[in-house]
């Protein structure tokens, strides 16, 4: 009787730390997940993060000294020739521009500077990918003006090649390089950029149509998961600088070819 009641209680013990090791172990599983996933995240990577949105907040900020509000991208034509009239149009423009126009190849530049060991190839093919002169010049002005911002405040540290005053310099690559050095995640920095790009063209949809604030601001919560979802694509369908997405914007391009002789125009592209 005393061995059967000895057996019982060396099972019991056993049982008990087999379920305080599986315990122990599926506690470890998930904390490991969760910090993988960015739900526990220890101080100082939360210090990090933060301050990375800092950076990013500011960078993208509408008072960021490199006058991206007087650009619309080809929008202003095309709210001229009736293309884009109102808030459902308007999403239409912006959607095909995430999935096959500027927006998804800027936002590829962006990564690509990332990773990019070649920067003044890629500073050279960004801005060759862009197809009408006022659109490439629109690139390479913001690009410059990002670079004085960078480099006088945030001492950014260009290539020899960009470092040049005559170099025309390509937005989204510095853009992707400042978040390179600042080792700041990718996805955070491609989100950031293409939030403020839609930003922005909503800004000139509510001057030009023009267009309700609160319609404004109801497509900028219905791209919500587009933006998201356009970010995850160039990591993983672009994931480097030799895979550059192309664009199908042949409207676009055609509404900032017929920019440069619209009559009235309040914008530079």
């Amino acid at each position: 009787m005393a061995a059967v009641q000895l057996i019982a209680t060396i099972t019991g013990m056993v049982m008990v730390m087999v379920m305080v090791t599986m315990t122990d172990t599926a506690r470890i599983i998930n904390a490991s997940l969760a910090t993988r996933e960015g739900i526990a995240m220890s101080p100082e990577s939360s210090a990090h993060s933060a301050l990375a949105l800092q950076r990013l907040l500011s960078w993208t900020s509408p008072a960021f000294p490199i006058g991206a509000f007087s650009y619309s991208g080809g929008l202003e034509a095309a709210i001229d020739v009736d293309l884009v009239r109102d808030r459902d149009t308007l999403e239409d423009w912006c959607r095909f521009h995430l999935r096959s126009g500027a927006a998804i190849q800027d936002g590829w530049a962006v990564h690509a500077a990332m990773t990019c060991e070649d920067l003044p190839a890629l500073n050279s093919l960004s801005l060759a990918l862009r197809q009408t002169r006022e659109t490439r010049q629109e690139l390479a002005l913001l690009g410059d003006a990002f670079a004085k911002v960078m480099t006088t405040v945030w001492a950014l540290d260009l290539a020899p090649e960009l470092r040049e005053r005559r170099a025309d310099k390509s937005y989204p690559v510095l853009f992707g390089l400042a978040a390179r050095q600042f080792e700041i995640e990718p996805v955070a920095a491609v989100l950031a950029f293409l939030h403020a790009w839609l930003a922005n063209q909503v800004s000139v949809a509510c001057r030009v149509i023009p267009l309700g604030q609160t319609d404004g601001q109801r497509i900028m919560h219905a791209f919500e998961i587009p933006l998201l979802d356009a970010a995850n694509a160039i990591l993983t369908e672009h994931p480097d600088a030799h895979t550059p997405p192309l664009s199908a914007g042949l409207v676009a391009d055609w509404c900032s070819v017929a920019h440069e002789t619209q009559y009235s125009r309040l914008f530079r592209s």
